[in-house]
């Protein structure tokens, strides 16, 4: 691997919204002029289920060997420009490995729940080390958790180029665990028997889930991209207890899907109520299927207008172009603080000659 600009570290065995998010950091750096590499803690399996994505995007990755000083090690061979860490596991290795080897360092914080036991734990050391780190919550909830200063900054995927779908489905897409709600999306589809309901994504409530479903529920599985999905889907439905900026939010809403969610994490800064989906008061079922009827109600008219808002407000505040800058002063201001000097890259650079090549105001 060629010495990357930016490294980008998580531990990491399935693919999820860390995973995804960490693919769409690399894009929308490489579109900015930057090279950026996807560093893995371990190897748990024979591929990681992000590879042929990463392979898509000619993104470099490399796996460690799972050992406290590889992140160390590796930094002092390769002398990044800044490591970038995600999830808490790699936010405290990673934090180390920036402290002995005078690496600049930002870690993002995704999680709006904090899980129990020994997980709890882990989560308290990486809000108790974070201090050593410059660092991004995707939510006011997780921001308020973490000394200050902590930089409160939009989740963002590519800006989207798709037209609206037509489909019908209502969907879940998410981990079958207690904090994302799949029960609770389960018992509307009992409230409404006629529409059909589809659940993306896997996990350890699966079977107990499937044994109590509906008929009108389909168990889709895990599937390694929505994209070849969403065409079916015309509502997303988030029933989390506990969320940050959850990614499907965004991609739903790039396909000019509307989310339907409960009042939690930073989805209520997302969705404009009316305009691209609704929120809901948290665990509020009735209230969330009498909504659901609503949508099913709206004219084809009304429903173009939901999607293209939808489409609109990813554009606007939650793209590539929309967000990485903000990312990138974030960087510099964290390179130059340790000491070094930030490089501009050509992209930039070409963008200022552009600028200066537009002919003046006479």
């Amino acid at each position: 691997m060629d010495s990357p600009d930016i490294a980008i570290f998580l531990d990491s065995r399935q693919q999820g919204g860390i995973e995804t998010h960490a693919l769409h950091l690399a894009r929308g750096l490489k579109k900015f002029g930057y090279s950026p590499s996807i560093l893995f803690y371990c190897r748990y399996n024979a591929d990681h289920p992000i590879e042929p994505l990463l392979h898509h995007h000619q993104i470099p990755f490399e796996y460690l060997d799972g050992k406290i000083n590889s992140a160390g090690l590796w930094c002092r061979r390769h002398s990044p420009l800044l490591i970038h860490t995600h999830g808490y596991k790699a936010n405290i290795i990673g934090r180390l490995a920036a402290k002995l080897t005078d690496t600049p360092i930002v870690s993002t914080f995704h999680n709006g729940d904090r899980g129990s036991g020994l997980i709890r734990l882990y989560h308290w050391f990486d809000e108790l080390t974070s201090r050593l780190s410059h660092n991004i919550a995707v939510s006011p909830e997780i921001a308020l958790r973490l000394p200050e200063p902590v930089k409160l900054m939009n989740n963002f995927i590519e800006a989207p180029r798709w037209s609206a779908t037509t489909g019908q489905e209502v969907a879940f897409v998410g981990r079958l665990s207690h904090e994302k709600g799949p029960d609770l999306f389960l018992q509307l589809a009992k409230h409404l028997p006629d529409l059909h309901f589809t659940v993306y994504g896997s996990g350890n409530l699966h079977e107990t889930l499937a044994a109590s479903k509906a008929p009108n529920v389909k168990f889709a599985g895990q599937v390694t991209s929505m994209e070849p999905h969403w065409q079916q889907v015309g509502l997303l439905c988030i029933t989390s207890r506990e969320e940050g900026l959850p990614l499907v939010a965004l991609e739903a809403m790039a396909h000019g899907i509307p989310v339907l969610s409960f009042a939690v994490g930073a989805l209520p800064e997302l969705i404009e109520a009316g305009s691209n989906g609704w929120i809901i008061s948290e665990g509020n079922i009735k209230q969330m299927s009498k909504q659901i009827r609503h949508w099913q109600c709206l004219s084809d008219e009304d429903k173009k207008k939901l999607a293209q808002t939808c489409i609109e407000t990813i554009r606007k505040n939650y793209s590539y172009d929309a967000v990485i800058p903000e990312l990138l002063t974030l960087y510099r201001h964290a390179v130059n603080k340790a000491g070094y000097i930030w490089p501009e890259m050509p992209v930039q650079e070409q963008a200022q000659e552009l600028l200066q090549e537009l002919p003046r105001e006479q």
